[in-house]
């Protein structure tokens, strides 16, 4: 119970709380130093965000550097720059920096959608940012909100936002009726069969349901036994099931279609891996960009690191816009290609994309549709979506969760929205149930042979899934690469296992982004395709993927 001191101290406060002043002015970090206490704040363990402000009016320091604890959601701010490089560096207007902090979180993830914005560093971290302003669990942005002048209301943020999450998150499934009850579905039936077929498989899952994610959905196909299993668990996105022929996005599992569209046009000699991009972009050229090849961006070894992807911050912005920031990037002159690791999450697959277009003359999304999809008989994937499609299915397409760190799950609109589903982001935003992608891994370790057509020649499969990249390790375990495919690697340590510790070395495969894994395994005649809506920290990440991979192969007798 407040005593009655405690209330006038509170009425004080209140009483002399400061006037709204305008976001970054000094009298605005001098209020945001008061209230929000640096000495509350591990600055050695927070997130470093430096922004840079592209109209800071007069006397407004233009670079402000925001600590941001990302587990307790701690923040403090300094006006007048760093001195050390901050993890992430935004370029923005004062308006999106006010919508960055104090936005719902559709609103944040539009910021990245228009094209206004810059970002320097790893991407990744912002997912995890958001959840934590999302959140707001210290109150520092509700107090903030108090003196910061002309901020509109924000519906999807605060105590609302977490009291949604627990709520849609953390709860366990419903699992199946008892039988004869005449309330199964197909997808109860599928959980019921796969009950029974994997049985530690599942186990490993429902542990998972509710602490690392919210949801999942798999599919697995097994020659030697004709097992062939679709199953989906938990929710997709707060109060909606997740069902079977739900569709998950596939984040960069979505590459390996990419590469082998471009199998496709090396088999009819339309492109050579080995040559420089800008053999077929003449655009692609100046400030070392035409030193890339084609097989640099498939094995992720060109001299471009992560940090430094061009379209960082407008993988969703319109195309047009996309083109022009490759146009002006720039290659580093001081590292060798082949050297080191250096995933390309956005622009290789974007140049990709642009090559396939060059000389084939259609759209990179209608030539995947046409010349890999329907081969291989996956009837039910996108490329993107039409706008009808994403207005008719949008309340029910699966959500991304940001989980792990300690903080609760979060629901987020990442690569939700229309713009980021209706606009063709390649390797990156196909969206298919499970079931799919194992008819895309079926085709290639049949040698080539889709369901219903021919995809690829036996020898260009062996081509694209072998060895290419070879002893290089990066700190999130990847090892050996092949074109455009993550090859099994656990022989050179933990760190590096991909899929499976009893998957053979001739498994080929990819993750996607923390979330969902694709692989299939030769020497065991097993394919497999899992997406968990719940993206976690790297480790976390590998050590459950690695534990489900275990569970299958041991109920399969493969172990």
């Amino acid at each position: 119970m407040t005593g009655v001191g405690e209330t006038v101290e509170a009425d004080a406060r209140t009483a002399t709380a400061p006037a709204p002043c305008p976001l970054f002015s000094p009298r605005w970090l001098r209020c945001a130093a008061e209230l929000t206490g640096p000495d509350l704040l591990d600055t050695s363990a927070a997130l470093a965000l430096g922004l840079c402000l592209t109209d800071a009016p007069a006397g407004t320091a233009d670079r402000i550097l925001v600590r941001a604890d990302l587990s307790d959601g701690h923040l403090h701010f300094t006006g007048g720059g760093w001195d050390e490089r901050p993890t992430l560096v935004l370029t923005l207007s004062v308006a999106d920096a006010a919508t960055l902090l104090f936005g719902d979180g559709r609103q944040r993830v539009q910021l990245f959608e228009h094209g206004g914005l810059r970002l320097e560093g790893v991407f990744l971290f912002v997912f995890f940012l958001d959840r934590m302003l999302q959140q707001d669990r210290s109150g520092v942005l509700a107090r903030l909100r108090t003196v910061t002048e002309g901020l509109a209301p924000s519906a999807d943020h605060g105590p609302a936002a977490a009291q949604w999450t627990s709520e849609g998150t953390d709860r366990r499934p419903s699992y199946p009726p008892e039988p004869g009850t005449g309330d199964e579905d197909p997808d109860t039936e599928a959980r019921r069969q796969a009950e029974r077929v994997l049985p530690r498989t599942m186990s490993v899952l429902r542990d998972e349901i509710g602490r690392s994610t919210p949801g999942a959905q798999f599919a697995i196909a097994h020659h030697d036994s004709g097992t062939r299993l679709s199953v989906a668990l938990g929710d997709c996105r707060p109060g909606v099931p997740f069902t079977r022929d739900a569709l998950p996005i596939w984040y960069c599992c979505s590459k390996p279609v990419g590469a082998v569209a471009a199998g496709r046009l090396w088999e009819r000699d339309l492109l050579d891996p080995m040559r420089p991009v800008a053999a077929y972009l003449p655009w692609f050229t100046g400030d070392g960009r035409e030193t890339v090849t084609l097989y640099q961006l498939l094995t992720h070894t060109s001299a471009v690191p992560m940090g430094l992807d061009p379209l960082h911050g407008t993988m969703a912005a319109p195309v047009a816009l996309r083109r022009e920031q490759l146009r002006a990037m720039t290659v580093p002159r001081d590292v060798r290609p082949g050297t080191k690791i250096t995933y390309g999450p956005w622009w290789a697959w974007f140049l990709l994309a642009e090559v396939v277009r060059a000389v084939d003359g259609r759209a990179y999304e209608q030539f995947l549709a046409e010349e890999v999809l329907a081969p291989c008989g996956m009837r039910d994937t996108r490329v993107v979506l039409t706008p009808r499609e994403y207005r008719r299915t949008a309340d029910r397409l699966p959500l991304i969760h940001v989980a792990g760190g300690g903080a609760p799950i979060q629901p987020t609109h990442w690569y939700a929205t229309e713009a980021s589903c209706t606009r063709p982001i390649p390797g990156l935003n196909l969206r298919g149930p499970m079931s799919d992608l194992v008819l895309f891994f079926e085709a290639l370790m049949n040698g080539g042979q889709g369901r219903v057509d021919r995809v690829l020649r036996p020898q260009t499969v062996m081509a694209l899934t072998a060895r290419h990249r070879v002893g290089l390790v990066d700190p999130f375990g990847n090892a050996d690469w092949g074109l455009g495919f993550r090859n099994e690697s656990h022989h050179l340590g933990a760190v590096c296992t991909a899929f499976s510790r009893h998957a053979s070395l001739r498994t080929f495969g990819h993750y996607g982004l923390w979330t969902s894994a694709a692989f299939a395994d030769p020497d065991a005649g097993l394919i497999v395709a899992l997406h968990l809506n719940g993206k976690t920290w790297q480790e976390e990440h590998q050590q459950r993927m690695i534990a489900i991979g275990d569970a299958l192969y041991e109920d399969l007798g493969l172990a």
